[in-house]
């Protein structure tokens, strides 16, 4: 059965097309057939990825239940597809969210990846409503993302408590984790909101953190995921394994069970 997880944040630029972009990346590397949605109406994977941003896509298929998966954009990676947003007018956004709804567009795009797919990951836009709302009624799981700033920590139990309104509704949807973005021990007042989010949400909070750092920045201008900004992926790369791995974990997935075993090097 096909997983499906939504990265989600009330409050923007805490890092989440980031977070999500990388781990579609390392749950391929990892040999996961994966794809990644982007439901922004800004189209905030089309533009962390070079060569997506004239590329239709989301916005392009929701009149056609046959065409769910229509768009979607092979990579260099052969396990990680990308289905971008495509073109949304501005003053479109807001009719965009209930003409998604009307069609139940992410939904399709779920039951239409079941055969294809191992893992599809949602990027969300910042908020609780809107586009956002239609992916957490339509995945299981939520990776929350939270800035290790406070105002960022204040806006989290609004999340929480909207997936429990959900259940409470009849959803499937519950929350698979929090994961702590632009992390640093150096910076007393990051620590410290960073120990708060320990304390608060204990066995909630992924162990692995993701720290600030500026190659986060050289990749963005790039437009690649961390692990192919150069043929020696820098060292911070490897957090998003750690988060995929305890994301797997979290599921239920027991490593070495969909590897095949060992490779050998010599035939």
């Amino acid at each position: 059965m096909t997983l499906s997880i939504a990265f989600a944040s009330l409050k923007g630029g805490v890092g989440k097309t980031t977070t999500a972009l990388n781990c579609a990346y390392a749950f391929a590397r990892r040999g996961s057939r994966t794809l990644l949605v982007d439901t922004d109406p800004q189209g905030a994977i089309g533009l962390s990825l070079d060569g997506l941003g004239d590329r239709a896509g989301l916005s392009a298929n929701l009149g056609n239940s046959e065409a769910a998966l229509a768009g979607v954009v092979k990579t260099r990676l052969p396990e990680l597809q990308i289905l971008p947003m495509g073109a949304v007018d501005a003053l479109d956004v807001d009719s965009f969210a209930v003409q998604a709804r009307e069609h139940d567009a992410l939904r399709r795009i779920v039951d239409r990846s079941q055969q294809e797919y191992d893992v599809v990951l949602f990027d969300t836009p910042a908020g609780l409503g809107g586009m956002t709302r239609l992916a957490l009624e339509a995945v299981e799981s939520v990776v929350a993302v939270a800035q290790c700033e406070p105002l960022a920590l204040r806006s989290l139990p609004r999340l929480i408590e909207l997936l429990a309104q959900l259940r409470d509704a009849g959803g499937d949807c519950s929350l698979l984790g929090v994961v702590g973005n632009m992390s640093s021990f150096r910076d007393p007042v990051v620590l410290a909101s960073l120990e708060e989010l320990w304390g608060l949400y204990r066995d909630l909070v992924f162990e692995t953190a993701i720290p600030r750092d500026s190659t986060f920045l050289q990749a963005s201008r790039a437009g690649v995921p961390l692990g192919l900004l150069s043929r020696r992926p820098p060292g911070v790369a490897a957090v998003f394994d750690s988060l995929v791995a305890e994301i797997e974990a979290r599921l239920g997935i027991v490593e070495g069970d969909n590897d095949g075993g060992p490779i050998r090097l010599v035939d």
